[in-house]
């Protein structure tokens, strides 16, 4: 396993993140940088998994050129990058991140009432609290995809954002320390990725529909260039949200199609 320490760390000591990882990874730790997803795919391919942890993102990346905010110390702001065969479909692989991330909260920290709500947020007390943004390409014979994840851990009172949000300090009765669950969020990711490899999105629907936080809520959809209004009612082997309008069931493969009302 690869190291690599870039910054000078006074407060949070990330080291804990590369003991005790996989020895087929490569850990890059920061101080700060604009995004760790863009820090991994400047980097050159490698066949092994790929880890950024940051302290700090200066122009965090969300869904469709969103931004991402979040503050110093606050947030856990990792990436992972992790090569899967050409011919392993990728549907659904935001779902299985959002459950791994669920079940290290639910089995370490005891969150309950916690929700995914498709394809890349997850929520707790109808707020968002934590994100996942996926990028792949293709090289030659093999496929990588980065996928990050921003979890809201301990922001004070003056942070703004637009959207309504929550972190664990709000949630639990004690604040998790950041480091280790770093660590935990990340092995869960690794391990919940390979078994999507070996077992595809179907190893994980039941899990998908006991958090699904949009089921049978009424959505305002965007189909063909017509607006109707239909409630959702799950997801398909791909991953696609299913909508129910007028009798039809239509399947939503972007959140851009669909507003919640």
């Amino acid at each position: 396993m690869a190291v690599f320490i870039i910054g000078d760390f006074n407060v949070v000591d990330y080291s804990i993140v590369s003991e005790n990882l996989s020895i087929n990874t490569e850990c890059f730790i920061l101080d700060s940088t604009p995004s760790t997803n863009d820090f991994l795919s400047a980097l050159p391919i490698s066949d092994k998994s790929q880890i950024c942890v940051a302290r700090e993102q200066t122009n965090g990346k969300g869904q469709y050129d969103r931004q991402w905010l979040s503050k110093k110390d606050s947030s856990v702001l990792t990436s992972l990058r992790i090569n899967y065969g050409i011919d392993t479909s990728l549907n659904g692989l935001s779902l299985v991140v959002g459950i791994a991330i669920i079940d290290v909260l639910i089995d370490d920290y005891g969150v309950d009432k916690l929700k995914l709500k498709w394809p890349n947020d997850v929520y707790f007390d109808n707020k968002k609290l934590a994100g996942i943004l996926i990028e792949n390409s293709v090289q030659n014979k093999s496929q990588s995809v980065i996928i990050g994840i921003g979890l809201n851990n301990n922001l004070d009172d003056s942070f703004s954002c637009e959207t309504p949000w929550t972190d664990l300090s709000r949630i639990l009765e004690f604040t998790p320390k950041i480091e280790t669950l770093t660590v935990n969020i990340i092995n869960k990711v690794i391990k919940y990725s390979n078994q999507f490899e070996q077992d595809g999105l179907g190893a994980f629907k039941s899990k998908w529909a006991e958090f699904d936080y949009l089921l049978n809520k009424k959505l305002e959809l965007n189909y063909n260039g017509s607006k109707m209004i239909g409630t959702a009612k799950g997801i398909n082997h791909q991953g696609a949200l299913i909508i129910e309008t007028k009798g039809v069931l239509i399947e939503a493969f972007s959140s851009e199609q669909i507003k919640l009302i």
